[in-house]
């Protein structure tokens, strides 16, 4: 036995090293490798990945898809902003709106809150904050709202509150708090 268990000892000397070699060899040189490799892998798929949008983007129906839906979304824009050169004559149309559902006592101010950049493209859009007040029943309030959601470009009608009258056959109070958005002229 002692042979033998000397026989194992020299073995275990001999190979323990070369084991922990080894280990020691695929952790610092082979591991990163395959890491590597993996990433160039990846790199290599979404290249293919792009090359086949790249090809399928070159095909004229798609451009001519792609152009008319971009056309569209300009149109859509078209809807929410107010042009600058259209933003002085904002009182003025919802003036005459608060004039065709006939309104008492209407007044409009603007709120001289800074302009808040709205978050996209600051460069581009501004939001003009106006207060309107008026007396007027549920029935004209509401047709006074209705013709402000349907107006092109769109008021935005954050807040109002309506407040009872002093006298009995008074009109109700109404305070709206309006919001547009306006192109901001560009180098501002």
């Amino acid at each position: 036995m002692r042979i033998r268990d000397k026989y194992l000892l020299i073995m275990a000397a001999v190979w323990g090293p070369c084991l922990a070699l080894a280990v020691a060899s695929y952790a610092m040189v082979l591991r990163p490798q395959l890491d590597h490799r993996h990433e160039l892998e990846a790199k290599i798929v979404q290249a293919k990945e792009y090359y086949a949008r790249a090809l399928q983007a070159a095909k004229p129906d798609l451009q001519a898809r792609l152009t008319e839906q971009v056309h569209r979304l300009h149109e859509r824009i078209e809807d929410f902003l107010v042009h600058l050169k259209d933003a002085p004559e904002l009182a003025f149309t919802i003036g005459n709106l608060a004039q065709e559902t006939r309104l008492e006592s209407f007044t409009i101010r603007p709120v001289n809150t800074r302009n808040s950049q709205i978050s996209g493209d600051p460069e581009c859009v501004v939001e003009k904050r106006l207060n309107v007040s008026f007396l007027a029943g549920f029935t004209r309030f509401a047709a006074f709202l209705n013709a402000l959601e349907r107006h092109r470009p769109v008021v935005f009608v954050e807040t109002f509150a309506i407040n009872r009258p002093q006298e009995p056959d008074g009109q109700p109070q109404v305070d709206m708090g309006l919001a547009v958005l306006v192109e901001k002229p560009q180098g501002i």
